[in-house]
């Protein structure tokens, strides 16, 4: 029987009589190992193992021994490496132990593999034998981490937010150039040679750290905290902290980590706004307080106008002598409420922005209430040969609201409708009960129409519609707003749909906790 001489290591001594051992013995030990075994003389494969046919994707052992030369098995760089080092191997040069190459498997795929190499006695000559073991899962992994690694350096070394890390006991662990840049510093080696203890040197109110420091320990993180940090020319900056700690789990070390986002300018603009915001409020304040005291002062004198012109044009003291007088005191009498009516209006907004308008609720019955308003109207509109009628539902179910209030909405909706309708035109009242089950109230008319783009802004007080064809049109511009800011009191909305030259209907909506069960029979 042949015999196979083997070494461990091309450096050792000669080979030796002790070295000898039975090829058979060799092959039945390799044949029952896990690893991928291949015996080789100048490239041409001698002995594999069955694991190594299975480690490159063969049926068996004796399909690769059919090779001339395992180049099949390499890429060429990798046969470029086992090339060189057997070369060296056989001179007896230096060559490495192990070393990592690719396989290509039978289907050319390709593999990362641990080899072993080392020279022993085989039947002919010399050969070499090699274990090889699969390792692409782990070079996959590193790959990954690598890449990982590569992928969170960058976003560090370019985040536009500051990133850090600091100890426990505020000593600044890492920082990236953002972070250097917010605090004055030329390069986070700089500010990390500069800063001796990052909480006593950056943070204005140190009781802010240590709290801070407190709920990390706690909660394990913090989120948004705005705090005040002072950069390296003593100037103070506003920041924006998040912050989480972090416990290595193969030291135990604790340390915390987290981004810093200067939101100087932020803060400055919301204490703008702020300070900006209470002038308005005081602005707004005094001019509800200076249109309810002049609202007041005002509505004195002028009931005394409107009264004596009530005498003048009954001529209760006795004839005028002509009728130009009685003319004038009527002109006067109607001027003189109009005045009085919009000094109402003035004073009920007042009072809605001050937050003292109060709501008398009592049972309404709305079919009724609106009848009446529509009586009040009809000679305002018969004088303008406008048509009015009314329609609602029998069964429509009372409402628990200020009846007052209500019944200033729709008079206000139906002056409206009717001031801008031309004659021969159309407005019509109606109610009826909503899907949810609460009470709609509505005024149309076919008047002249809002452009959509104006319906916002008439809906804001002293606003109207802007078309040079209404400007002769007396008012305020306050009946919309009024009538908006009592339906929302109520609980309810106010909704306007119209269009230029297609009409108008304004829809006013009370919640479904407003409707109370009929008690008529």
């Amino acid at each position: 029987m042949p015999k196979v001489k083997t070494r461990i290591d091309p450096n050792d001594a000669p080979l030796t009589p002790e070295g000898i051992v039975d090829d058979a013995v060799f092959q039945r030990l390799a044949d029952h190992l896990n690893h991928a075994v291949l015996v080789s003389r100048k490239f041409k494969p001698l002995y594999v193992n069955e694991a190594f046919a299975e480690l490159f994707g063969y049926a068996n052992a004796e399909e690769i021994l059919t090779l001339d030369c395992i180049d099949t098995l390499m890429p060429e760089s990798s046969m470029q490496t086992l090339r060189g080092y057997h070369d060296a191997r056989f001179r007896g040069d230096e060559a490495p132990r192990e070393y990592i190459i690719q396989g290509r498997r039978k289907d050319g795929s390709l593999i990362w593999l641990q080899n072993r190499p080392q020279l022993m006695e085989w039947i002919g000559g010399p050969a070499v034998c090699t274990t090889m073991t699969d390792i692409t899962r782990q070079m996959e992994a590193e790959a990954a981490l690598k890449a990982s690694e590569e992928t969170y350096r960058r976003f560090f070394e370019h985040s536009p937010e500051g990133i850090f890390r600091t100890s426990p006991d505020a000593k600044l662990l890492e920082a990236n150039p953002a972070l250097a840049e917010m605090t004055g510093f030329g390069s986070p080696e700089e500010l990390k040679a500069a800063v001796n203890e990052f909480g006593q040197e950056f943070y204005v109110d140190h009781n802010v750290r240590r709290e801070l420091v407190k709920k990390l320990e706690t909660d394990g993180q913090i989120k948004d905290h705005h705090v005040q940090w002072r950069r390296r020319d003593g100037s103070v900056i506003w920041v924006s902290l998040s912050s989480t700690l972090v416990r290595d789990s193969a030291t135990g070390s604790v340390f915390f980590e987290g981004t810093a986002i200067d939101v100087t300018d932020r803060h400055n603009a919301a204490q703008s706004l702020l300070f900006a915001k209470d002038q308005a409020e005081m602005a707004s304040r005094a001019k509800s307080e200076f249109l309810a005291h002049m609202s007041h002062e005002l509505r004195t004198p002028l009931n005394c106008v409107i009264g004596f012109s009530q005498i003048l044009m009954e001529e209760m003291f006795g004839p005028l002598g002509g009728d130009n007088y009685r003319g004038y005191a009527k002109d006067i009498n109607i001027a003189g409420n109009h005045l009085l009516s919009l000094i109402s209006d003035i004073l009920d907004i007042s009072k809605i922005e001050a937050g003292e308008l109060e709501l008398t609720d009592e049972r309404v019955d709305v079919g009724g209430m609106m009848v009446s308003c529509m009586k009040m109207m009809r000679e305002r509109a018969d004088a303008g040969g406008i048509i009015i009628s009314i329609e609602f539902a029998h069964d429509l179910p009372d409402v628990l609201a200020d009846e007052l209030r209500v019944k200033q909405i729709i008079l206000n909706l139906l002056s409206n409708a009717i001031k801008f309708t031309p004659a021969r035109g159309r407005v019509t009242a109606g109610a009826s009960i909503a899907d949810d089950g609460g009470v709609v109230l509505r005024v149309s008319d076919t008047g002249v129409g809002i452009p959509p783009d104006e319906i916002e802004r008439v809906l804001s007080p002293f606003e109207q519609v802007r078309d040079h064809h209404m400007l002769s049109h007396e008012g305020t511009g306050l009946g919309l707003f009024l009538s908006k800011a009592l339906a929302e009191m109520h609980g309810g909305r106010l909704v306007l749909k119209s269009d230029q030259g297609e009409g108008t209907e304004v829809a006013v909506y009370l919640p479904p906790e407003r409707t109370l069960i009929s008690e008529r029979s």
